[in-house]
């Protein structure tokens, strides 16, 4: 089988609070995106991973540590052969790595016949990656927790064309919320879980409905990387819409026409501010949804 993996962007990001595990809870949203990695899988009787980035081959991909502890969990002496080819960067905000986890966890699921439920998959996925739950609900979703306690996004997702654009560089998950704490007054900065007003108050959208591109993470990553800050100062010049997806590095703008988002896409890789663009459009659904392979 060949198998999509796609990006995912976070609509809006709002730390909630911060745990004595160092993890933080969050009110964010996810939608994916039509660009993705593809996973070829094949039937095997070990378990093998291959990239066509060699530096993510074997047992140091997400993708294999997630499989392992499945069929260790269960019992399973079973294998597969995927090999995963890269289209999206690392360390970019676009959930590559978890995507190819879910990806493989949801066809493993079913081609081992364990037949855990969604809810089994997500609560045994989480603590490999907070990102990976957003795939395995397999739909545009709102999350809370450490992203892990998802519910159906509201209403429509934005219309009109995307542009994501990636500066070149990764940036570390730890080490820019680690900058967030530093930087934030905890007792005044953070937003609580109750505090849905707040939550939304720079939203354009319907009432009850997420703010659009309101990421508290964008402050410190721009901070870390003049990259990033360069790249969305110039993008806020051709675009009404812009923010920064999860805790960076890609940056997404929103454009009434395909046109104009593939001139910014142009114009950014011409002045060196982004080695990697996609013009294309939100997706409601993940798209093995209509494949039925998950649980």
């Amino acid at each position: 089988m060949k198998l999509s993996a796609p990006a995912k962007v976070n609509l809006h990001l709002k730390v909630t609070a911060t745990l004595a595990n160092g993890y933080h809870e969050l009110d964010t949203s996810f939608a994916y995106v039509d660009v993705a990695d593809e996973l070829i899988i094949s039937p095997a009787d070990e378990l093998n991973v291959t990239c066509s980035k060699p530096h993510l081959n074997g047992e140091k991909n997400l993708v294999y540590r997630v499989l392992d502890a499945f069929r260790k969990q269960h019992g399973l002496s079973s294998g597969l052969s995927i090999h995963i080819d890269k289209h999206l960067p690392d360390q970019a905000g676009l959930g590559g790595g978890s995507s190819d986890a879910a990806t493989a966890l949801m066809v493993a699921n079913r081609h081992w016949n364990v037949k855990c439920s969604k809810e089994e998959l997500i609560k045994f996925a989480t603590p490999f990656g907070a990102d990976i739950p957003c795939f395995l609900f397999e739909r545009a979703s709102l999350a809370r927790g450490i992203g892990e306690q998802l519910s159906d996004y509201p209403g429509a997702l934005p219309s009109g064309s995307l542009l994501l654009a990636y500066p070149g560089i990764g940036l570390s998950t730890p080490e820019v919320f680690n900058c967030y704490d530093r930087q934030t007054d905890r007792a005044a900065g953070l937003t609580h879980n109750d505090a849905a007003d707040t939550i939304r108050a720079r939203s354009e959208a319907a009432p009850g409905e997420p703010a659009i591109g309101d990421n508290d993470l964008e402050v410190c990553a721009s901070a870390l990387s003049t990259e990033v800050d360069e790249l969305l100062k110039t993008m806020r010049r051709v675009s009404d819409r812009v923010w920064m997806s999860g805790s960076g590095s890609t940056c997404v703008a929103l454009f009434e026409k395909r046109q104009q988002a593939e001139a910014a896409a142009s114009m950014l890789l011409d002045r060196e501010l982004a080695t990697w663009t996609h013009v294309g459009r939100l997706l409601k659904k993940h798209p093995l949804e209509s494949m039925k392979i998950g649980a």
